[in-house]
């Protein structure tokens, strides 16, 4: 078969705008860790800076292994609905729960036994609560809700969702926003107002 007729591949306008995105991300990051004053900012802002260079490994991974054509809006008639969104959401939304609940038994048995704060900062009650608080609503009940939005627009619209890189960018960004707060948390980065706790970088 001659090879002048297969459709050549390209980055996507979303696709190259998302790497260009990401590598000035990275080199934000980069610089903001290696300026940083304290060890939570420089942890962050490495977090931060590995998040960019992976999610950019991951759209270049994923269109070497795409077909040149975008996904079919149909399949045999039927809408091709983007489920492998869904499929990570809910995965995460378990892993998140068990997380948020184990947690919550932590700081439940401190109360009783105070031995279990193990006279260790990072797993101190007052670091550990707002942990647990914020684990299970938002990283369980925000995934969920989430993972329940995705599935339930495309079979309410008939329709796939816009997009491919999209609703990555907002599962993969909203989970990002979860491990900055989360490990601020345990360092003690915290606005000290309830339910609000995460610092601004993490609030945006």
């Amino acid at each position: 078969m001659s090879t002048a007729n297969k459709t050549s591949k390209s980055l996507s306008l979303a696709e190259g705008g998302f790497l260009g995105v990401m590598a000035l991300g990275a080199l934000l990051s980069f610089i903001v860790a290696g300026k940083a004053l304290d060890t939570p900012m420089m942890i962050h802002g490495y977090i931060f800076a590995l998040a960019a260079i992976a999610a950019a490994v991951a759209v270049l991974r994923r269109f070497s292994n795409r077909p040149a054509e975008p996904a079919p809006q149909e399949i045999n008639g039927r809408p091709n609905y983007n489920d492998g969104v869904v499929r990570f959401l809910t995965l995460i939304t378990v892993f998140w729960g068990v997380v948020g609940f184990t947690v919550g038994l932590v700081v439940a048995l401190q109360l009783a036994f105070p031995v279990l704060n193990l006279d260790f900062e990072f797993t101190a009650f007052s670091r550990l609560r707002p942990l647990h608080t914020s684990a299970v609503i938002f990283a369980f009940g925000g995934n969920a809700l989430l993972a329940s939005s995705f599935y339930v627009v495309q079979r309410t619209c008939h329709a796939r969702l816009a997009g491919d890189i999209a609703p990555w960018f907002v599962a993969l960004g909203y989970n990002l926003f979860i491990l900055i707060a989360a490990t601020g948390y345990v360092m003690g980065v915290t606005q000290s107002k309830e339910y609000a706790e995460p610092e601004w970088y993490a609030d945006l």
